[in-house]
């Protein structure tokens, strides 16, 4: 029987990963087109997304490398929020999208798809996961926009956070397969890119159902 502490400990973790789930969306899906609006700064979107980014260190503070992971891209946010406007910034900005993107995934993959009994928190991780999927494509779709004259059409003037909204809207229609038709990939680099997060979109779902299933059947005939 797990000592009082380390249930607590995990208790929190488990709450702490709701939290991110909800976090998450509300900044993708609600505040970032406020900024591609205009609504908000680019300035203010920053520090939105790196105070996100506190419950994560906390979620993840048995993972000392994961930690510092995430340590780096919330100072790389802070200082591109601060100082905004220049090229530089806007590369840090992708920089720790990437970072959390790539971080995140790779822990709640881990503790998603690991063996064990099939619990509420592990569904929630596979939904967190499948959104940091979509993150990671953002911080990938960035770099192209920096370094390819115009990689993807009809994606706006970029201003602060790399039009971070207008990003987050195509990655998350390419994920989905959605395919609305008004943001395309022009440049072979886009386009491949593009396909490549279709097939993961296409997968994702499917693979974790059926990892679910094989795991809740191992343990009641454990």
């Amino acid at each position: 029987m797990a000592k009082p502490g380390v249930l607590l400990k995990r208790r929190v973790s488990d709450q702490l990963l709701t939290a991110l789930t909800i976090l998450l969306p509300l900044l993708l899906f609600v505040v970032a087109p406020l900024q591609a609006n205009g609504v908000i700064s680019g300035t203010l979107f920053g520090i939105m997304f790196g105070l996100m980014l506190i419950p994560a260190i906390v979620m993840l503070s048995d993972d000392r490398m994961a930690v510092g992971a995430i340590l780096i891209a919330l100072i790389l946010v802070f200082v591109a929020a601060v100082r905004q406007g220049t090229l530089l910034d806007r590369y840090l900005d992708a920089v720790a999208w990437l970072i959390t993107g790539l971080t995140l995934s790779v822990v709640v993959a881990r503790a998603v798809f690991a063996r064990g009994r099939v619990t509420f928190h592990r569904v929630i991780g596979g939904v967190l996961l499948y959104l940091t999927i979509g993150v990671t494509f953002v911080a990938l779709f960035g770099f192209l926009v920096l370094l390819v004259p115009n990689p993807l059409s009809n994606l706006g003037t970029l201003q602060g956070n790399l039009g971070i909204g207008n990003l987050i809207y195509f990655s998350f229609v390419t994920l989905t397969t959605i395919g609305y038709g008004d943001v395309v990939p022009l440049h072979p680099y886009a386009r491949g890119l593009a396909n490549v997060e279709a097939i993961i979109g296409q997968l994702y779902p499917a693979t974790l159902l059926a990892r679910l299933v094989t795991l809740e059947l191992a343990v009641r005939h454990g």
